[in-house]
């Protein structure tokens, strides 16, 4: 859509003020002028009656003496008025008498007086009177550039009356509610709107506009604020939901602990640490072994509180904020110790494979519970190499000793990595 030019309502209304002045001056002229023709015409009227009733006796006294100078100096008298340009007599014998503007012998004669003889009906000639039409049109055209004048001027004065009232109690007042509106931000909400108008005894438009404006300040500040408020509290709750989402993407369901995938992100890390400031770092390795046949025998329900028990039991006796535990897969489990040399991680392990057979769990078909009687764990000799393969690709200078499995299960450390410690329920 295209830009409209801008023109203030203030400058419209004043052109269209001035128009209708003009129009209303023409018609008044107009009307006017009318009026004066209409007077010049009483006045022409009142020259012929004059005429008739003083300068036609004369004439007919001259004529009935046939006094032909008198009848020629009457004529040029009533050819000096200023209303009549131009005067003939014609006898009843046939003479002539002119008298005025020859110019204007040819022009039809606006009036003709029938002269009578005195105390009688003879006609003694008529008497033919041309109006002066210069004298009527300068007598029209002054009066009518007077009056033209004057209407002007009046005109003049009222526009310019009404052009500085437009602008005291429109143009100004809308000028600066247009700008503040222009130029009004989100910031500026607080702001009030003054027009800084003189008091005034009842309220107007404008009034109603300053009020409106001010109300709609109050109203969008509450709206940004409740709508800050709304985002504040709906980016909490994504916040708490991301976290939620990140919480459950690193942990096991069953367990509580964390999954493969947290410990594929995290172990990595936690390496590249204990490698960058030579500090030592333990892995453990352990799976339950036999744990398909106790799911055969006991089901899966009790095989997976088990599971939930071991991992509970385990998480309990590591360092809160250092140590953590990882569900690889299955039944096996990771245990990450930061910190931690390859004595300390077999001490560990050794108290693991010492407390897990002591550790009851509850039977849900009844009964007092499942009891891991038994844990076989092996020492084994040294040898070198590292039984993870992820982690032998991923950093394959990683140092240590790393134990050989013995047959039926167990556990194995490195000295970085403890590779594996196994516990076997029995029931």
């Amino acid at each position: 859509m295209t830009a409209r030019p801008f023109r203030s309502i203030a400058s419209v209304l004043i052109q269209r003020t001035i128009v209708l002045a003009v129009l209303c001056m023409v018609v008044f002229f107009c009307v006017q002028s009318w009026l004066l023709r209409s007077e010049h015409q009483r006045q022409f009227e009142a020259v012929m009656s004059d005429v008739a009733n003083t300068s036609v006796p004369l004439l007919a006294a001259a004529l009935w003496d046939i006094e032909t100078q008198a009848v020629q100096a009457q004529l040029q008298f009533i050819a000096k008025k200023p209303a009549i340009g131009f005067a003939r007599l014609q006898a009843a014998g046939g003479q002539v008498f002119e008298a005025g503007n020859s110019e204007l012998a040819q022009q039809e004669a606006i009036r003709s007086i029938t002269i009578y003889a005195p105390h009688g009906t003879q006609a003694l000639g008529v008497l033919h009177l041309s109006g002066n039409p210069q004298y009527l049109w300068q007598g029209l055209q002054a009066e009518a550039l007077r009056i033209l004048l004057g209407y002007s001027a009046l005109t003049a004065s009222i526009c310019a009356l009404i052009a500085f009232m437009l602008k005291q109690l429109l143009q100004k007042p809308l000028s600066t509610v247009a700008g503040f509106a222009s130029e009004l931000t989100p910031h500026q909400l607080t702001t009030p709107l003054r027009l800084n108008r003189a008091p005034q005894p009842h309220s107007d438009e404008i009034d109603l506009l300053e009020q409106g404006v001010v109300k709609l300040q109050k109203a969008l500040h509450e709206h940004i604020h409740n709508l800050d408020d709304l985002v504040d509290e709906r980016t909490a709750q994504l916040e708490k939901l991301l976290e939620e989402i990140r919480h459950l993407s690193v942990t096991d369901g069953l367990t509580g602990c964390y999954n493969r995938r947290a410990l594929q992100d995290k172990l990595p890390e936690e390496i590249e640490r204990a490698q960058r400031y030579h500090r030592p770092l333990a892995v453990v390795f352990m799976d339950i072994d036999h744990f398909k046949q106790f799911n055969d025998q006991h089901g899966h329900q009790l095989g997976d509180e088990v599971l939930r028990s071991a991992a509970k039991h385990v998480a309990g006796t590591l360092r809160q904020g250092v140590d953590w535990i990882a569900r690889y897969g299955g039944e096996e489990f990771v245990l990450v110790l930061p910190e931690t040399p390859l004595e300390a991680a077999i001490a560990i392990a050794h108290r693991l494979c010492d407390a897990l057979p002591q550790h009851a769990v509850p039977n849900p078909r009844g009964g007092l519970g499942v009891h891991q009687r038994e844990l076989r764990g092996h020492g084994l000799p040294a040898g070198r190499g590292c039984p993870c393969p992820a982690l032998a690709r991923r950093h394959p200078g990683l140092p240590g000793q790393v134990g050989r499995p013995a047959t039926g299960g167990g556990w194995r450390l490195n000295a970085q990595v403890a590779q594996r410690a196994q516990s076997l329920p029995n029931q």
